[in-house]
């Protein structure tokens, strides 16, 4: 009699903690297929714009890009894989390519890392800093065309300022940006004294989030300033340098408005980039399907850069 009393007892046990455990599982259920849509709703409207303005465009280009676009009677005749042909055969897209990747080395010497150390000097300072964040912010407000046209005023070669200055100290005059192995250099070469901007800010915030635990530790330990950079603030802030460079990569490899304001691609092409070629391919030879064609694979492009990007950052770590 005791034997049945206990077996209904195990029974009723076992019974309700299956039906515990079930509960369990559909609460754990719910929960995973519980979707919050007040966030969804508010990022909805970017989501929309972002696909219709990236995704969409992209697909249309490549789109347009097979065939010979009539912008009359649109699309045209179908060519396949023959606007690639026809500009990788052109000698025209090798110069662009060229001076595309000369401009990438020039703006990574001369530009990239100057952010980088206006954020180290800025996290040294106690005082007036939110001040100074300020300024760095104040040239982004500047439209870029304007500045761009500043710089080419001073860049005239007879009434321009640094010609100007130069013959001051017996030097000059130069034609910044009409000398075929100058111009490059000179439209470089504005990045590096307008810098700056959000990048300074990231980098800031990156370098001020390091525990301060570290630098007195290294302090105590006698590292200097430079030590100090290169043991604990560059590694740490390893991430947001990638972000930024694949960031910088790709408005290098598709810089149009400094380059078209200052010389147009010229002199004899010698600035000439593979977005200028994009453009005088649409806009000033109508052939829209070349020209798409060309944006499409300057796209492959970066998106292979970047990708490797990030692959070697994962073998680093």
């Amino acid at each position: 009699m005791g034997n049945q009393v206990e077996l209904k007892q195990g029974a009723a046990a076992q019974a309700q903690t299956q039906a515990q455990t079930q509960k369990q599982m559909q609460t754990r259920s719910r929960a995973r297929f519980n979707i919050r849509w007040t966030p969804i709703l508010f990022l909805l409207p970017s989501i929309i714009v972002f696909f219709v303005f990236k995704y969409y465009l992209i697909l249309d280009a490549v789109y347009i890009s097979l065939f010979n676009y009539d912008i009359v009677s649109p699309p045209g005749k179908f060519v396949g894989l023959g606007n690639y042909f026809e500009f990788l055969k052109s000698e025209t897209f090798w110069v662009a390519m060229k001076n595309t990747f000369i401009f990438f080395l020039l703006s990574v010497a001369i530009v990239f890392w100057v952010p980088i150390v206006q954020a180290l000097f800025l996290s040294q300072v106690k005082r007036f800093n939110g001040f100074y964040r300020v300024l760095y912010q104040i040239p982004g407000v500047l439209p870029v065309v304007a500045g761009v046209l500043l710089w080419k005023w001073m860049y005239n070669p007879d009434r321009g300022l640094f010609n100007y200055l130069l013959a001051k100290i017996g030097l000059g005059p130069y034609g910044w940006l009409n000398d075929l192995h100058m111009t490059k250099f000179a439209i470089v070469l504005p990045g590096f004294f307008t810098g700056g901007g959000i990048g300074v800010l990231l980098y800031y915030a990156a370098i001020k989030s390091i525990s301060a635990e570290l630098f007195e530790a290294a302090k105590i330990d006698g590292c200097g300033p430079w030590h100090r950079m290169k043991i604990i603030i560059l590694p740490n802030i390893k991430f947001v340098i990638l972000i930024q460079f694949v960031g910088f990569m790709s408005g290098v490899l598709l810089s149009f408005d400094n380059i078209f304001v200052m010389t147009q691609g010229g002199p004899a092409d010698a600035s000439l980039v593979v977005a200028l070629m994009i453009q005088r391919t649409a806009f000033v030879q109508s052939r829209f399907g070349i020209s798409a064609a060309l944006s499409f694979f300057m796209f492959i492009v970066i998106a292979v850069l970047t990708v490797l990007q990030f692959r070697l950052q994962r073998e680093d770590d």
